[in-house]
């Protein structure tokens, strides 16, 4: 996993996507603050303008973001990711990975059943990017914590 801000380096196209649709835009400037991340995008230049985009996906094309070391990967290369515990039982499909503010939890659904995972060393075991598979060493009572 990565956590690098030359993704949002300025004068990287992107896409704001929510409810009212998607407008292309490019960063103009950004940086962290108090754990959060502070972003200019270009043709939004004042608040009542920002407003409108709260809640959207900032979206960059993959194509265009920087190209990892060995063994690195993006978060969102995760989903659809069918994950196993160590001993080979199937738990079900990576649907998403929630940032929660205090650490990325796994969101694995099978049928009507969602189980969340803390996304933490501990309990990934591997992670196969390209065979999307991941495989976890989960303590004896966290499913049960899930329903």
């Amino acid at each position: 996993m990565l956590e690098d801000d030359t993704v949002f380096e300025p004068g990287r196209h992107v896409t704001l996507a929510g409810e009212g649709g998607e407008r292309e835009s490019e960063i103009e400037f950004f940086r962290r603050q108090h754990g959060r991340c502070i972003a200019k995008f270009r043709g939004i230049d004042s608040i009542s303008d920002a407003e409108m985009f709260v809640g959207h996906e900032v979206r960059i094309p993959a194509e265009s973001l920087p190209k990892l070391e060995t063994g690195w990967f993006y978060t969102f290369q995760l989903k659809g990711s069918r994950v196993f515990t160590v001993e080979g039982e199937f738990i079900g499909i990576l649907t998403d990975v929630l940032d929660t503010g205090g650490g990325e939890i796994l969101k694995v659904d099978r049928d009507e059943e969602e189980i969340l995972i803390p996304f933490a060393q501990s309990y990934l075991k591997e992670i196969d990017v390209d065979q999307q598979r991941i495989v976890v060493d989960l303590p004896e009572d966290l499913r049960e914590l899930n329903k």
